[in-house]
């Protein structure tokens, strides 16, 4: 089947959904509001894949950017169902690197004065000897250069345009602070990740023929998540779509926004839904979701946004479990109790997502899976594989391939030679450095069993086929240590140590590995059964919070396939909250709990579903 038979069968496929139709097919500037479980992806894919089939001819393309490599990676695999390879013609990726490829490197040169050849992202360490370097040259004194960088990190992505009055209008000291550091970078041949999305606005403001070689090669732009990607992005939307005719394709939705501290602001979402020449479709259908699941997620988010599930939906299912004691009993029950019957229920480790609203809340769970041999994943600061590197996940897919992935062609090598060729050359790769690389990594990828430990795998990669690529490398946002962290981290004392290579992949007999996340990372991910922990002593906020981010917080952790309401602490400190919820199977969970358990369960749904109402 060919790539537009798949995807005419997808489009008939969206047919039943008259708004994700309509999207889909949309051929001017559209904004896609999508509530949690609405089809956002399959709709943002399929828009994408007809867009590059029916409307722009060949070399022209497509750029699309998302919120994380994670994104990427899923739109990547998406577009790959429907037939439609990434090549030279489309961009995925996020909006630094879509600042830094398609902007900064290409343009550079041309128009910044400062520019110098052999520029490379500073490390933290870097950084933090420029801030104190900057801070003693303008603000002089006794205070900490790390905490005065708190407020100047805040202005500097807060007013990307510096010829703007605000700029040195107010708390000029803070715009001295900033250029100050910045020529300190620059005088080490140095920029860091908020400057790409600055400088890729200041070349694109400036500079008219930029702004036409950019629609020129890419003359639609698709953007996921926008309410989390900030003011730099919103401003290069108003210049490349609006002021320069690139047509705009935006998906999100302003209640999934909980990234104000990394510079989101849902607000600029709305701003640009309602603009005149921008066609706003809302998607209403929550195809994750039980219909008391939906409710109760519009109850935790305190407004009602008419969301509701398709005929026939599962209700969904709710418990809460109050635990006397501390962090200790809540993951004993949790794993002796909970994701036993879960087990028993017929849900596989992969399907359980226990969340927590910082990593250290993870801390005991980790340790006893660790003592009772339960294979886990976590999606923390902690995790042995960083989701949002480029290098980690390189360095997974191909451990996945050589575990069995290359019988399935799942991942496909021409995939792992191409992330190769990008982590290396970025867009520049001569033929023959691409062959160089491909026989490079022939060479190396053989089939392992899944037993064997990754450890000794991961040291043969790195010393074998890593390190020499990283000598050679023109790239410069790529943090090739990476590796050596998981590679310390599986070391016998590691926090991986013994670990397998069939378990390094998640992939354990089928039955996976268990989830353990932070609220944070697990958001846009989806479980068959949510657990959440910490239900007391506000960590997950109580429905009195009158904060809107923490309203969206407690929205979308009830809106991750299955969730709970968060439960307020009782009088006794030594007693805690777990919950939990799971789509109902043919055994269902609530046949394994106590009827007592279970009427504290509805009444307390109940109860919080009522305050809505009022």
């Amino acid at each position: 089947m060919n790539s537009k038979r798949r995807l005419q069968a997808c489009l008939q496929s969206l047919e039943k959904n008259k708004e994700q139709a309509a999207a889909a097919r949309m051929k001017t500037n559209a904004v896609v509001l999508a509530g949690p479980g609405s089809g956002k992806t399959k709709t943002l894919t399929t828009a994408m894949a007809r867009t590059l089939i029916e409307d722009v001819e060949e070399p022209r393309g497509v750029a699309c950017i998302t919120y994380n490599n994670e994104c990427a990676y899923e739109l990547e695999d998406r577009l790959n169902a429907l037939g439609i390879e990434r090549d030279d013609r489309t961009f995925i990726g996020t909006l630094h690197s879509f600042a830094l490829t398609q902007i900064i490197l290409p343009y550079g040169r041309c128009v910044l004065p400062d520019w110098v050849n052999g520029l490379s992202v500073a490390t933290e360490e870097e950084r933090a000897e420029a801030i104190a370097i900057a801070h003693a040259n303008t603000i002089g004194g006794n205070d900490d250069p790390k905490k005065r960088w708190e407020f100047a990190s805040d202005k500097r992505k807060r007013i990307i345009d510096r010829e703007a009055p605000d700029w040195r209008g107010r708390n000029p000291e803070l715009a001295d602070f900033i250029e100050a550091y910045e020529a300190e970078l620059r005088s080490r041949k140095k920029i860091d990740f908020d400057d790409m999305p600055l400088l890729a606005y200041d070349m694109v403001a400036h500079h008219a023929w930029i702004r036409d070689s950019i629609r020129a090669k890419y003359p639609v732009l698709f953007i996921d998540e926008y309410q989390d990607l900030g003011r730099a992005l919103h401003l290069l939307v108003l210049k490349l779509c609006f002021e320069s005719g690139i047509r705009l394709f935006a998906v999100g939705d302003a209640d999934q926004s909980i990234y104000g501290f990394n510079g989101a602001e849902p607000s600029l979402l709305d701003e640009l839904s309602m603009r005149a020449d921008v066609s706003t479709i809302q998607l209403k259908f929550n195809y994750r979701c039980g219909t008391r699941i939906i409710r109760a997620s519009m109850a935790a988010l305190g407004e009602e946004r008419d969301y509701k599930g398709p005929d026939g939906a599962h209700q969904g299912l709710i418990s809460f479990h109050p635990i006397k004691g501390g962090r200790a009993a809540q993951a004993t029950f949790v794993l002796n109790t909970l994701v036993s019957q879960l087990q028993d229920a017929g849900y596989s480790l992969n399907e359980i997502g226990v969340l927590y609203r910082w990593a250290k809340h993870g801390k005991d769970l980790v340790e006893l899976a660790e003592a009772k041999g339960i294979p886990f994943v976590r999606a923390d600061n902690q995790a042995l594989i960083k989701r949002n590197s480029p290098v980690a996940r390189f360095v997974e897919r191909c451990a996945r391939w050589a575990i069995g992935g290359w019988r399935l062609a799942d991942p496909k090598f021409a995939h792992l030679l191409r992330e190769a060729t990008s982590l290396v050359f970025g867009t520049t790769a001569k033929e023959q450095e691409r062959k160089q690389l491909e026989s490079e990594l022939v060479k190396f990828l053989k089939p392992v069993d899944p037993q064997s430990p990754v450890h000794d795998w991961l040291r043969q990669f790195r010393d074998e086929v890593v390190a020499p690529w990283s000598a050679r490398a023109r790239t410069i946002g790529e943090n090739w240590t990476d590796l050596d962290e998981m590679i310390e981290r599986t070391t016998p004392n590691g926090k991986g140590s013994a670990l397998g290579m069939g378990v390094f992949c998640g992939d354990t007999s089928g039955s996976g590995a268990l989830n353990l996340s932070t609220f944070h990372s697990a958001k846009g991910r989806e479980f068959r059964a949510v657990i959440l922990l910490e239900m007391n002593d506000d960590v997950i906020p109580n429905h009195k919070s009158r904060s809107n981010k923490m309203r969206r917080f407690k929205a979308i952790c009830l809106n991750l396939s299955t969730a709970s309401l968060p439960l307020r602490s009782p009088p006794d400190a030594q007693k805690h909250h777990v919950a939990g919820a799971a789509r109902p199977t043919r055994r269902r969970l609530s046949d394994r709990l106590s009827s007592r358990e279970r009427r504290t369960a509805r009444r307390r749904d109940r109860s919080a579903l009522s305050r809505r109402d009022r």
